[in-house]
């Protein structure tokens, strides 16, 4: 024993790399995790299991501390960013943990596709929770305002929720003739009435799922051909490659309707997918020799979904493109972290110009007008095969030395090898005018920077970028108000449901 302890020094965080990072707020971590996980696979720097842990209880703590705050945080995730699992578990701690009012008046506004009810029931099973009445109530609402199609369609068997567990557990009193009829035949089906059974299979004929044409006709050209009809934006593009495949590509009608889907802009914009989807497919589609006319559909589409950002002055995009971007933003799929990143940091490039450069160990400065195709921006970022360290400390001591503009954007997962506040910072005090912001696409807690004095962002959404553009708004509550005036929503979403 002594009477004269050693006293305790300051704790010093470090990334994964090891270099000098800093302990973001139980806010900030949330929203950093959410905006920027699918939930689905190991990632560079974290299992599953852990990153779903580090969620639970970060939802828990914050829902209990600020409810509102994860209100808007859900609604943000799923309308803005288009996320889908993350705010449907998030609104599960509503559920639990919020005043029951919270959590009714946050539903309608996560819950847009639907099976994502079914996703806050499981995820709400899985903790050991029960199911209040208020939840209950909930999904009895959004089961009655679904069409008998998205009902059929989002039937979701054989996974751990299904519509006739929500069912069961709800107790929804339908609507009408149409809802009780699919109503019974979800729930007791082969044993349903003969009614039902007629009422459903006609919807069926009616409108076929293209998942369930294949699933009983096979993977033949011709059930390829009879699906195509019916699938939705992200499915057609995703089955581009099946196509192809089967030949289906050289067949008149197949290109007059790939074509005419993927030309439509207004149809484009309502598919809503990530610019890094379209840069999978034309990657792909050029790996596999896709025809020339489907590139170049995919291309034109690419363009025409991408959002206007007018942002003036001369701005300086540094990229990651060290290792750990380059795991797959989930495990069932093979886009990366780095091609959501060069995806931002291209678009951001075509509208404000500068400068655009990528960064592991090294900088690789992407020699490139703006106004070149979006793909061939991409491919120059992610064209160097080193993929170091993230050593940002180093890039920013590289580039901002000659840099006369002021805006610097950094698309980056923050586990920097070396120490990048001291340049930033440095750089940061020379104008009044000069604005940095630092886009966090994977979501992980030790960050580069502390949280003041810096802009913050967080995820893969080409959606992101428009807020740079509420921070840099004179009248940003105006500009707020315009933003939610429009249709934040996933258009997609509600076009499969009401289709």
């Amino acid at each position: 024993m002594s009477f004269n302890p050693v006293q305790k020094t300051e704790v010093h965080f470090r990334t994964h790399q090891g270099g000098c990072g800093f302990a973001p707020t139980a806010k900030q971590e949330l929203l950093l995790l959410l905006a920027g996980s699918l939930f689905a696979g190991d990632l560079f720097y974290e299992g599953r299991g852990e990153r779903e842990r580090r969620f639970f209880d970060l939802a828990a703590r914050v829902t209990q501390e600020d409810p509102e705050f994860v209100s808007i945080l859900a609604t943000y995730a799923r309308q803005v960013l288009g996320l889908r699992s993350g705010p449907a578990a998030l609104l599960a701690h509503l559920f639990w943990w919020a005043p029951r009012e919270v959590a009714l008046g946050t539903a309608p506004r996560v819950w847009l596709r639907g099976d994502e009810h079914l996703e806050t029931l499981a995820y709400t099973r899985a903790q050991g929770w029960k199911l209040k009445k208020a939840l209950k109530k909930a999904v009895a609402k959004r089961l009655n305002s679904m069409s008998p199609h998205a009902l059929l369609k989002y039937h979701k068997k054989g996974h751990t929720f299904s519509q006739r567990d929500a069912l069961i557990l709800a107790h929804p009193r339908p609507r009408d003739q149409a809802h009780a009829m699919v109503y019974e035949w979800l729930v007791r089906g082969k044993e349903a009435l003969p009614e039902a059974q007629a009422f459903v299979a006609h919807l069926l004929a009616e409108r076929p799922i293209w998942e369930r044409v294949l699933s009983e006709r096979g993977s033949t050209p011709e059930a390829w051909r009879e699906a195509l009809p019916h699938m939705g934006g992200l499915a057609l593009v995703r089955n581009l490659g099946n196509l192809h495949r089967h030949g289906l590509l050289e067949v008149p009608g197949v290109e007059r309707h790939v074509l005419r889907r993927l030309g439509n802009k207004e149809e484009v914009r309502r598919m809503g997918l990530f610019p890094h989807q379209w840069l999978l497919a034309l990657l792909r589609g050029e790996e596999e020799g896709w025809p020339g006319w489907v590139l170049g559909a995919l291309a034109a589409a690419l363009e025409s979904s991408l959002p206007e950002i007018p942002l003036y002055g001369e701005t300086l995009i540094l990229v990651d493109v060290s290792g750990s971007m380059f795991t797959p933003l989930s495990a069932r799929g093979e886009a990366t972290y780095a091609l959501a990143a060069a995806g931002l940091g291209a678009l951001l490039y075509r509208h404000a110009g500068g400068r655009l450069v990528g960064f592991d160990d090294e900088i690789h400065p992407v020699d490139l007008p703006p106004r070149v195709p979006l793909l061939s921006l991409v491919k120059a970022l992610l064209a160097q095969r080193a993929r170091g360290g993230t050593c940002l400390g180093h890039a920013l001591r590289e580039t901002l030395p000659g840099f006369s503009g002021v805006r610097l954007v950094i698309f980056t997962d923050e586990q920097v090898a070396d120490d990048a506040e001291t340049p930033l910072r440095a750089w940061v005090r020379q104008g009044k005018d000069r604005r940095a912001y630092v886009v966090n696409v994977a979501g992980y807690a030790p960050l580069a920077f502390p949280e003041g004095g810096i802009h913050r962002l967080a995820g893969f959404s080409d959606r992101l970028l428009e807020v740079l553009l509420l921070l840099e708004a004179k009248e940003a509550a105006d500009w707020m108000r315009k933003r939610v005036e429009g249709d934040w929503a996933t258009t997609s979403d509600v076009e499969e449901e009401e289709a």
